[in-house]
């Protein structure tokens, strides 16, 4: 599958950026999801990185970030983009076509699609609005840019359930706060290319330790949760009732790859050491590497 189009549906324009800037997680965003071919995954980060210098040379409004699966299908990349409205993703679509229109853009982008073609099995998008009404104390954008890890918590309702999730969340957020658990969520309604009733949830982690430190909190939260919720017998029934609610659920996390991403300008400046690394180091090394080399005879 082209690579160019799917790509429309991952790009950034200076309105989305600012609206992410101003409040947190953006209003809209889209995840598109790469299956690629086995033993190719090196392969496709250069096409990836491919695309960003194309998108640099052209000045073009795409903006994205690159995951890499650490569990699940080891052969799927994601790539995330916000928005600030509906409204500004049709805008960034017809900019990126524009951008694209020019006898050099499309001789780079015929070649960039052809390395593709090689590493590619599929692309899919998802286009998601923010909840804010489910989600919990969610990161700003600075400290999802300072951040290394994205946990997805993906689950599709049974049909016509999503108000008794919506009202399940909600009373669960209000125990959480009560309780006073440090928890950070933001959670996203998909409205199309998924199943009807598909609501995704997003955590950050700087490390992988603060995994850890949840779980050393996991019993002394829930038990605060339980309190909060009003006792073991309403925790009890909600659990029967998530059961009646979600028809499957699954988590997975991944990491971020600044090499198969071109982040909004503000976020890359939040930490540009991992997002923009000068190729100095890079440059310097190979010149340590070759003096030490011995000279020919």
């Amino acid at each position: 599958m082209s690579r160019s189009l799917p790509l429309l549906g991952i790009m950034l324009c200076a309105a989305g950026a600012a609206a992410q800037e101003a409040s947190g997680p953006p209003p809209v965003i889209t995840i598109s999801r790469e299956e690629v071919k086995a033993g190719r995954m090196a392969a496709n980060e250069k096409v990836a990185a491919g695309f960003a210098a194309l998108a640099n040379r052209t000045s073009a409004p795409s903006r994205w970030i690159g995951l890499v699966p650490l569990t699940g299908d080891e052969n799927v990349s994601l790539f995330l983009s916000p928005y600030g409205s509906f409204a500004a993703f049709e805008a960034t679509n017809n900019a990126w076509e524009q951008a694209m229109g020019t006898a050099s853009a499309k001789a780079e982008m015929e070649q960039l699609e052809r390395q593709n073609a090689e590493v590619q099995n599929s692309w899919r998008t998802m286009l998601a609005r923010h909840r804010a009404d489910l989600s919990y104390r969610p990161r700003s954008a600075k400290e999802a840019a300072q951040s290394r890890y994205f946990s997805i918590n993906s689950v599709r309702l049974k049909p016509g359930r999503a108000p008794d999730y919506s009202d399940y969340i909600k009373a669960l957020n209000i125990a959480r706060e009560k309780a006073n658990v440090d928890v950070h969520t933001a959670v996203y309604q998909v409205v199309g290319g998924a199943p009807t009733g598909t609501f995704l949830t997003f955590t950050t982690y700087r490390s992988l330790k603060e995994v850890d430190d949840g779980f050393a909190r996991a019993d002394a939260d829930q038990k605060a949760i339980e309190a909060a919720l009003g006792g073991p017998t309403v925790v009890e029934r909600r659990r029967q009732l998530i059961s009646e609610i979600v028809a499957e659920g699954q988590v997975n996390l991944y990491a971020m790859n600044p090499r198969m991403s071109r982040p909004p300008e503000q976020f890359a400046a939040a930490d540009p050491d991992f997002w923009t690394p000068k190729p100095a180091a890079a440059g310097a090394k190979a010149l340590a590497v070759k003096k030490e080399a011995p000279a020919k005879k």
